[in-house]
């Protein structure tokens, strides 16, 4: 039985609820926003600021600093905001006075300047508009000869990433040289020039094609029931457009028409099909190798959309050679390792969580920790990462461990945002300590969870968590002969609750209960029983 709540990953695309593990990730494959003169909100600066990794705020002081004007004053700005854990426009408006606005928005302008420089060198695409610019430049200038070549260099990239719509722009720019130098092969120079923007076109239009048919598809998947979407899809022709046509031609394409193959045999309800489409997703990736490096977080977020549909559809077997290309998949920045360590992390204690794995779990947990500590993960994350930590110790039967990360939860005010988990925290822990069996240990626990169901959360009576402090509590105070008995009464009373459809027991601690129960009747380990 799989153990996630929801999943939202790119494109729409939308995992199934499943029982627990705490949540997922937030993916997007989409273009960035327009960038204005001026901010329309007071907080896009110190986002802006606090999305930037360490190396790209020293490289943008360094270049701040190598700036002729105004350096001193916007890097003064910059510091203040960067230091800022919470965002305070007064502080801000009490340094710099009535000309906050134009000091925030120059500096926005500026890091993004600078960005745009510190990422040049490592981008493909941004290399193609730098060629594209410095072939005008020499156009302007009539050495024609000069601006061919770096034309020729720019279509050798654009043609490295399949990038259709910047071989249409050097197409264009193509024209006028050839115009201009009339060689003696001038015809069909010319000729050879409106065959390719023919074959761009066309490659341009099929991947737009089956990207407007991908949302399309995620948005009828969300409108209603999948029967009345099937019905809608073959009524207008999808059903015919993807399994009639077959594989497009031009790059791009195939891949979202894998993406809406996936999709489309999901709604049918076919997840063979799906798996086998989902799988061209992942191969398509390797073999386009620059414009994964070019769009490495896209290439994430596809091979995290495959593991998304491996473990709600029960096809966990598929998932370690995909994690194990995530992994060993070299990020090249400080972002991209980050969210490697966001999504790796996320499916493998998913992984791990469902199966019941011992084995490799104390690495795992290690890298988890260490990771949280690196990276800039934000506390939302943090706090999902912490409880499914703890949710695998607990079934692999490590309670120390599960107890400090459980406690993480607990003490820290940072944790409070996810009201479900907080709860469930209290309530491992209480079962966690009792496993422990440390008799001052368990009075306080029990104290302090008790305190916490009844006045913080204000449980009803009846409910799954006072059903929980009561039974660990009885089990607390019965001689050794009573214990069993005690436990089968805990028993009833949970599944009586999971049974009732008033109840709604958060991140399907329930069956996890359930599980622990019956692996202490049946004198089994936690996993075995899960699992068997």
């Amino acid at each position: 039985m799989l153990f996630s709540q929801e999943t939202v990953r790119n494109d729409g695309f939308k995992a199934g609820r499943s029982l627990f593990a705490a949540g997922g990730f937030i993916g997007a494959d989409a273009p960035g926003g327009k960038i204005h003169q001026y901010m329309k909100h007071k907080e896009d600066l110190f986002q802006l600021i606090r999305s930037m990794s360490k190396s790209e705020k020293r490289y943008f002081t360094l270049d701040a600093q190598k700036s002729g004007q105004r350096p001193s004053k916007y890097l003064e700005l910059f510091q203040l905001i960067n230091e800022m854990e919470k965002y305070s426009e007064e502080k801000l408006r009490k340094k710099f006075g009535r000309n906050l606005p134009y000091d925030k928005s120059y500096l926005y302008e500026a890091i993004l300047r600078s960005m745009r420089d510190y990422r040049s060198s490592k981008s493909r695409a941004a290399r193609i508009r730098e060629l594209l610019l410095d072939a005008r430049y020499l156009y302007e200038r009539g050495l024609y000869l000069q601006c061919e070549e770096r034309l020729r260099d720019a279509r050798q990239v654009a043609e490295s990433l399949g990038d259709q719509l910047a071989l249409l722009e050097i197409n264009k720019e193509m024209r006028n040289i050839t115009w201009d130098l009339k060689r003696r092969s001038f015809r069909e120079e010319v000729q050879a020039l409106i065959d390719e923007k023919e074959t761009h076109l066309e490659a341009v239009g099929e991947e737009f094609k089956y990207l407007d048919m991908l949302y399309e598809l995620l948005l009828k998947n969300i409108k209603g029931t999948p029967k009345a979407a099937m019905e809608e899809l073959e009524k207008e022709g999808y059903l015919s457009l993807i399994e009639e046509r077959g594989t497009p031609r031009a790059v791009h394409a195939r891949r979202r028409y894998f993406q809406c193959a996936a999709l489309l045999s999901q709604m049918k309800g076919d997840p063979e099909a799906a798996l086998a489409h989902y799988e061209k997703v992942v191969d398509w990736w390797e073999q386009n190798e620059a414009y994964r490096q070019e769009e490495f977080y896209r290439y994430v977020i596809d091979l995290s959309n495959f593991l998304s549909f491996c473990y709600t559809n029960k096809k966990l077997e598929y998932m370690p050679p995909v994690l194990s290309r995530l992994e060993n998949s070299e990020p090249k920045n400080f972002h991209d390792q980050q969210t490697i360590f966001q999504n790796v992390s996320t499916f493998k204690l998913i992984y791990h969580i469902n199966l019941g794995i011992a084995e490799g779990v104390d690495s795992l947990v290690e890298s988890i920790e260490k990771g949280m500590q690196k990276f800039q993960i934000n506390i939302v994350t943090q706090t999902v990462l912490t409880f499914n930590t703890a949710i695998l110790l607990f079934i692999v039967e490590k309670f120390e461990a599960c107890r400090y990360w459980l406690l993480k939860i607990i003490k820290g005010e940072r944790f409070s945002e996810r009201k479900d988990i907080k709860t469930g925290a209290y309530l491992l822990h209480l079962i966690a300590v009792y496993e422990i069996d440390e008799i001052d240990l368990l009075e306080s626990t029990y104290r302090s969870t008790y305190r916490y169901v009844h006045k913080e959360l204000n449980a009803p009576s009846g409910s799954f968590e006072r059903a929980i402090t009561y039974g660990v509590k009885r089990l607390l105070d019965a001689p050794p002969g009573k214990k069993r008995e005690n436990m089968r009464k805990l028993q009833e009373k949970v599944q009586a609750i999971k049974q009732d459809p008033a109840q709604r027991v958060p991140l399907g601690l329930d069956d996890l209960a359930l599980y622990w129960i019956n692996s202490r009747l049946e004198s089994k380990s936690l996993a075995k029983v899960m699992n068997g």
